[in-house]
């Protein structure tokens, strides 16, 4: 009997054109809001400005912020963030523009993406990868990261496209062959080192456990240990690791376990604990549009813990079983907790998202498809709430504030309401998917292209360049800027890396007339009364600038003014 011939979506979705088109939405995705949001404190400020520094100094070894050694980091990101700066450097004419800091994390995405549709091709088919792949590149927490100049949507692709090389090692599907396959495998993984240590290989170690504890076969795992592909992975980390090594005496490594790793994840030290379930109760509105299959999703994942472990049919899902729960259950036990720690976790819930929309009309599931669309709009919704009180933080009064949050909230509703009409009224697959990811984008782009960037109460470093830009206080070779009470490394960012930010103490002791000068409002007080004992004083060029600083994680409000020399005495004033 001859071999039926695909279908065309399915030629589609296998060739370049079903490439093209994830590339596309993941870069949209990544990009929206790139060039219009500000510098985000505290860490994306943080990674942005590092990099300027590594820029400036020509020093790529070590990473400096504010002239002091940081040896916690690995050095990938910023190595990329810096040759995109470069790159785009002609264009801006400065070093402080955002938007060339983030191109590699929208990169990164557009590569977890394509890895997404590369692996899940080969263990779930063309056509339910292409739905997995399009949902993941148009989640919203993926999308965000895309556009945050930090380490998580870079590493995010490399971890992403060793999984996809494993995922084709398990489920041959022609070319290219297992020795290129294992290639591929050792050098994203050892990029993913270079962008953030132990993530991408504690990622894979769980994997591969947890895969061959459960079926307790090694076979397809033998093209890994063909020596050329470790060698490749040594042959990328180490150079960087011996220099490194080398310029901080053997302490880089140490240093980053004792006071980066082990804190971060089983010390809460960083003030982010939370229980248990946290990133499981996140999952739906961060994976969101891919909300709506997960009740198939979990269907499917079902039907493959049921069945034997022999059962051929049902490897592939294993392998994305394996892939997903023991990630998950390792943040969810950990005690520090952020969102995107769970991210490695994404796509292959996504592939099995997508398994169970391209399932959910074939099998006689009753309660996945309604309850897949009350999620998706329960969801929807929320994500629509949370874009109404940033509509708040726009200059105004309560009135205007309220007026803003309302027509925000009723567009947000009109998209997730097409979106849900379309889930219900539309039967095929490819149609929800489409739906899902267009209602998406839409949201995607009004909070990021439309709100944030308007928000000026949530960006208050920015605010305070442009009142040092209005009062012509803008910092200089000739005029120093001191900042007291407010460390935000965004104002660093924004303005010079010289900048002074100082104790009231230090400022008042070393501060000249004529210096520029930023307050926060709580030391105002403290600032004048110990530059009064030098005969100077604090002269505010503008009213403050007030917002909420979320570094900080509280309202400030910042005095942006010159050091002057203190008026004097008037005698004839006193009666004398």
């Amino acid at each position: 009997m001859a071999q039926s011939q695909p279908s065309l979506f399915e030629q589609f979705a296998s060739g370049w054109r079903g490439y093209a088109l994830i590339a596309l939405i993941a870069l949209m995705s990544g990009l929206f809001g790139a060039g219009r949001v500000p510098v985000m404190d505290a860490d994306e400020a943080r990674f942005a400005q590092a990099s300027r520094q590594m820029v400036e100094s020509g020093e790529y070894v070590l990473i400096r912020l504010q002239d002091e050694e940081r040896r916690l980091k690995p050095i990938g990101v910023h190595w990329a963030q810096a040759a995109s700066v470069q790159l785009f450097e002609p264009l801006t004419g400065r070093t402080n523009a955002i938007w060339p800091y983030r191109l590699p994390s929208a990169l990164g995405v557009v590569l977890a993406a394509l890895a997404v549709l590369w692996g899940g091709t080969a263990l779930i088919g063309s056509r339910a990868a292409l739905y997995g792949a399009g949902l993941f590149a148009a989640g919203v927490l993926v999308g965000f990261e895309g556009m945050t100049a930090k380490t998580d949507a870079l590493l995010l692709g490399f971890t992403t496209l060793a999984m996809a090389a494993l995922a084709r090692l398990r489920a041959p599907a022609g070319r290219p062959g297992p020795r290129v396959l294992a290639l591929v495998f050792w050098a994203a993984l050892a990029l993913g080192v270079m962008i953030k240590g132990p993530v991408t290989p504690l990622v894979v170690a769980l994997t591969l456990l947890a895969i061959a504890g459960w079926e307790r076969r090694f076979a397809w795992m033998k093209p890994l240990a063909w020596w050329p592909g470790p060698l490749l992975a040594v042959a990328i980390v180490a150079p960087w690791a011996v220099l490194v090594s080398i310029e901080t005496n053997g302490r880089f490594f140490a240093d980053m376990f004792a006071q980066d790793i082990v804190p971060k994840l089983l010390s809460g030290q960083e003030s982010h604990f939370a229980l248990p379930g946290f990133h499981t109760f996140l999952l739906p509105f961060l994976i969101f549009p891919a909300t709506y299959a997960l009740p198939a999703a979990a269907r499917i994942v079902l039907d493959a813990v049921r069945a034997p472990r022999n059962d051929d049919g049902q490897a592939p899902i294993r392998f994305l079983i394996a892939w997903a729960v023991p990630i998950l259950i390792f943040f969810e036990l950990a005690p520090t907790k952020l969102p995107h720690y769970a991210l490695p976790a994404y796509p292959a819930i996504a592939l099995l998202c997508g398994a169970g929309l391209n399932a959910i009309l074939g099998r006689r599931w009753r309660t996945a498809h309604p309850a897949g669309v009350v999620m998706f709009a329960v969801c929807g919704i929320s994500i629509v709430a949370l874009m109404a009180a940033s509509a708040t933080f726009m200059p105004g009064d309560f009135a205007a504030d309220f007026r803003r949050a309302v027509s925000t909230a009723l567009i947000g509703i009109g998209v997730v309401g097409a979106g849900t009409v379309a889930l219900i009224m539309l039967r095929r697959p490819a149609a929800r998917a489409a739906a899902m990811v267009l209602c998406a984008l839409a949201l995607s782009f009004s909070l990021r292209e439309r709100l944030l960037p308007e928000a000026r109460s949530l960006f208050v470093s920015s605010e305070a360049v442009a009142a040092l830009t209005r009062a012509r206080l803008t910092p200089r070779d000739t005029r120093p800027l001191w900042v007291v009470g407010y460390n935000e490394t965004s104002l660093v960012f924004l303005t010079r890396t010289s900048i002074r930010v100082a104790e009231p103490t230090q400022a008042a002791e070393m501060a000249e007339a004529g210096d520029a000068m930023i307050v926060e409002g709580r030391l105002l007080q403290t600032m004048a009364s110990d530059l009064a004992v030098r005969g100077l004083a604090f002269a505010p060029a503008e009213p403050p600038v007030r917002g909420f600083a979320l570094g900080r994680g509280e309202r400030v409000a910042l005095f942006v003014g010159q050091v002057t020399e203190a008026p004097a005495l008037n005698e004839a004033a006193d009666g004398r």
